[in-house]
């Protein structure tokens, strides 16, 4: 709780000056040439940024003023730094965090890029590089730069059961970049930390949220900072059928051991989406998402390419009925593990699971990877759950799994195991994971719908893909990889059949 105690005898610093500018709609040029429209609200009093909103109110950010050539509102113009060139790290900062977090690019759907939002409040972490509590009014400054002198937060009392206050703040919070790492904290025992809604959450480089958090509009974490730690859920998605993002731009802020890849640190232990039945959340760079659950409630998840959110090892990604996942080129979900804890599904599928879609398909391979499994484990009645078992892939009654392909016979789905050098969950102890020999290949449980033109089988035991005969017979362009533990006939079985390996 890095500097905590010392935020208190800190926080006491005069309101925003700002050069007597004015505020509003208008125009900031950047040190490089480029420009952006947008409303300019204030220049941090303790962080060198200047607090700006999107036009359409989708986002907000910090532009460091060292960037800033001029701004100018109302016809009237302040200057800042004179023009340059960016150095090459810095433009490749630039390309990873996007000027605004809602461009969109032709890698992504996009269905967010013209979404338009009502203005809001917006809080402001008063002191980026200290971390405080960030349930009291002295931790925020309000959108014209002002201490809050009561908290954001419309509270709830706590439930019957005793469990704890919960809170909704009607608008969006920013956590500007600083030069040192900082935290907004929600203190008490992540168990039973209450939840607090907001709209948009904008998390810049050294700063970490570790709030309980709902977010109903737009999520931008930016390259070097943190959400989630301490947290039992985060929950993402509007609800009511609007179109929002999630971007990670770049690797995470190392946590205090410092992981060797910070890109795949989480961002709560459980996650749940819930976009509202005709809305969606599109995940736009690379996440481990949840430690342990990733669920997708409502409403369609979509994947850009190459992007990835994961989820942990005790769980599956699962998808309700009802809900639409879209898998774009190079696009991942699921734990990344090469063997779950308690012999658990990669993924359990009860609402649809596209890859590519008609507009949008695939112009290349697209590698759909599931955990090792034990075969003595496979259950051809197992159906999706957030703790799916059965096998590796489980598409349940409910579900439908399509590919939309360019050319079914260059970019097709290849079923396969998880890499060789993926990691083994610290549940599953190798060389035996529970006292059994380690699985060695995998396995698919198809109940539901499969459309499937162009596909391959790779990795799977004989007898290790449950399937009706009827709904293989509609199967186009499938082919078999070179580590199957049988030939392409024997690798399939009919549900209620009696199958075995050998």
């Amino acid at each position: 709780m890095r500097n905590f105690l010392a935020a208190a005898a800190i926080l006491a610093f005069a309101t925003v000056a700002v050069r007597g500018e004015p505020r509003g709609q208008g125009t900031v040029s950047l040190v490089d040439g480029t420009e952006t429209q947008c409303e300019v609200l204030f220049e941090h009093p303790n962080a060198k940024v200047l607090v700006v909103r999107s036009a359409r109110n989708s986002t907000v950010q910090g532009l460091p003023l060292a960037e800033v050539h001029k701004v100018t509102v109302a016809g009237k113009t302040t200057e800042y730094s004179p023009k340059r060139a960016l150095t090459e790290d810095r433009k490749k900062a630039r390309e990873a965090d996007r000027l605004w977090g809602d461009e969109v690019s032709p890698k992504q759907i996009g269905r967010y890029g013209d979404q338009k939002w009502e203005k809001k409040p917006l809080i402001v972490w008063a002191r980026p590089g200290v971390s405080a509590d960030a349930m009291k009014p002295e931790s925020w400054l309000d959108e014209t730069g002002k201490p809050l002198t009561a908290g954001p937060w419309k509270l709830d009392p706590p439930n019957s059961k005793g469990g704890a206050s919960t809170g909704e703040f009607d608008g969006d919070v920013l956590l500007p970049a600083a030069s040192e790492a900082y935290d907004a904290i929600q203190p008490g025992n992540r168990d039973h930390l209450g939840a607090f809604r907001i709209r948009h959450l904008t998390v810049e480089n050294n700063a970490g949220y570790n709030v309980r958090y709902t977010v109903r509009g737009n999520l931008w974490i930016k390259q070097g900072s943190a959400i989630g730690a301490g947290t039992q859920t985060g929950g993402i998605g509007s609800g009511e059928g609007k179109h929002t993002f999630m971007r990670f731009c770049g690797p995470r802020r190392p946590g205090k051991k410092g992981p060797v890849d910070p890109e795949w640190a989480g961002v709560s232990h459980w996650v749940m989406i819930d976009a509202g039945e005709s809305g969606s959340v599109e995940m736009v760079g690379k996440s481990g998402g949840a430690g342990d659950r990733l669920t997708l409630e409502k409403g369609t998840l979509i994947v850009s390419e190459d992007s990835y959110i994961g989820n942990g090892p005790r769980a599956s990604f699962y998808s309700k009925p009802g809900t639409t996942t879209v898998l774009l080129d190079g696009a991942a979900i699921g734990c990344r593990d090469r063997v779950l804890c308690g012999r658990r599904a990669t993924y359990g599928v009860a609402g649809t699971l596209m890859f590519g879609t008609p507009e949008h398909p695939l112009r290349r391979d697209l590698r759909f990877e599931g955990t090792l499994f034990n075969y003595e484990d496979l259950a051809p009645e197992a159906s999706p759950g957030q703790r799916t078992g059965g096998a590796s892939f489980v598409l349940g009654s409910t579900g439908r799994m399509a590919v939309h392909s360019a050319d079914p016979t260059k970019a097709r789905v290849i079923f396969s195991p998880r890499p060789e050098d993926a990691p083994y969950s610290s549940y599953a102890v190798g060389p035996r994971a529970g006292g059994r020999e380690m699985p060695t290949g995998v396995a698919a449980i198809f109940t539901g719908q499969t459309d499937f033109d162009g596909v391959v089988f790779d990795g799977f035991y004989k007898a290790g893909i449950v399937v009706s005969p009827q709904a293989r017979a509609k199967w186009k362009n499938v082919s078999f990889g070179q580590h199957n533990q049988g030939k392409p006939d024997e690798l399939f079985r009919t549900p209620g059949e009696a199958g075995s390996r050998q």
